[in-house]
């Protein structure tokens, strides 16, 4: 298959219509989101974030009924670490459970945890099972049936790991720093379903956030570049990186429809507000990242298209694609604290879960 040129974001992509709605509210800092085969939701929650709530972080599953309604809550686990990033970052983010994923008859669950060290733990048992011991920043997690491995992605070492049962971790790949020498920042790892089978291994795609800028000291916390924020395509058997998309803000989560179209989210348009070292302000405060402003993009890798499906949602960081379902975890922030919502309106910070519905014609 030939080498496709990367696709370029304009600012304002060609619009399609998706129906819309609010799910699930009230979460603490939902993370990484899947469905299993009976239909049940797994939801991750990182936590509040709070120095008094400092073991917030849940896995959460929710039964859909015949309404098709996720009403019924089960904690699945709970008692995780949970860290307010505001005095590192001077951003309102936090840190602690990021994604949980099947693969190999099993679902496991990655965490960051700078205090007792990071993991990834098997569900398999009543009590989650550490599996992988690692250091640093874990997030989403990508199983490879070829390879029987897992991946993840290290966002403070700009690393893309690999773990095999029994093995230490590997390094399947170091992404280098952006065009404007920002770090690249990896947070989400998928399989590439757009590469046709071949003798190698089955590449994956990597969403890079995108570092802040150095050298300001005045924009601590909002020193970012609008359009630096890369997809990228990562060749395991060689570490060879390449470019798929460009010219995105702070992209995170990514996934596949049926149809091989490739979804990518956008965390925010504009940069505002950072967070203070130190208090929380108790006025509508942005806290680093525009409040309502991230967006749903489409892509057609093969047809080099992009569409705007989804927009003015509130720092969303994962998504699930099931049929014409998606699911977007958004709400990002020390909840309850007051924000402006898209219209204007002073709010309490929740996390929530929208499902979003495809159009036919994508």
């Amino acid at each position: 298959m030939p080498t496709l040129p990367s696709i370029t974001v304009s600012q304002w992509p060609l619009r399609k219509t998706c129906a819309s709605s609010i799910i699930l509210r009230g979460l603490n800092n939902p993370r990484g989101i899947k469905v299993k085969p009976d239909g049940s939701l797994l939801l991750v929650e990182a936590g509040t974030g709070d120095t008094e709530q400092v073991f917030s972080g849940r896995l959460l599953q929710f039964r859909c009924d015949a309404a098709g309604l996720y009403g019924q809550m089960e904690v699945v686990a709970a008692g995780f670490r949970s860290m307010n990033m505001q005095a590192r970052m001077c951003r309102d983010e936090i840190f602690g459970l990021a994604d949980v994923a099947y693969g190999d008859g099993r679902w496991l669950l990655s965490q960051t945890d700078y205090v007792s060290g990071s993991c990834i733990m098997d569900l398999s048992t009543l009590l989650p099972q550490t599996l992988f011991h690692s250091r640093g920043n874990l997030n989403s997690l990508c199983y490879h049936p070829q390879r029987h491995s897992w991946l993840t992605v290290k966002p403070d070492t700009n690393q893309a790991i690999e773990f095999v049962e029994g093995k230490p971790e590997a390094v399947a790949g170091v992404l280098p720093d952006l065009p404007g020498g920002q770090h690249a920042v990896p947070v989400t790892v998928i399989l590439d379903q757009s590469w046709p089978q071949s003798n190698g291994s089955q590449p994956v795609l990597i969403s890079l956030f995108s570092g802040e800028s150095q050298g300001d000291a005045d924009k601590r916390g909002i020193h970012f570049e609008k359009g630096s924020s890369k997809v990228v395509r990562l060749n395991l058997d060689t570490g060879e990186v390449s470019t798929v998309i460009e010219g995105l803000t702070l992209a995170t989560g990514m996934a596949f429809t049926d149809q091989g179209q490739l979804l990518v989210l956008e965390l925010c348009e504009d940069f505002l507000q950072p967070m203070p070292v130190a208090g929380v302000p108790q006025i509508p405060w942005h806290g680093g990242f525009k409040r309502y402003s991230g967006r749903l993009l489409c892509f057609d890798l093969a047809r080099q298209t992009v569409h705007s499906l989804a927009e003015h949602l509130d720092t969303p960081s994962n998504l699930c694609v099931v049929g014409t379902s998606v699911f977007i975890s958004e709400g990002m922030g020390l909840p309850g604290r007051p924000i402006a919502n898209a219209s204007g309106e002073t709010v309490a910070l929740e996390g929530y879960v929208r499902k979003l519905i495809l159009p036919e014609n994508l």
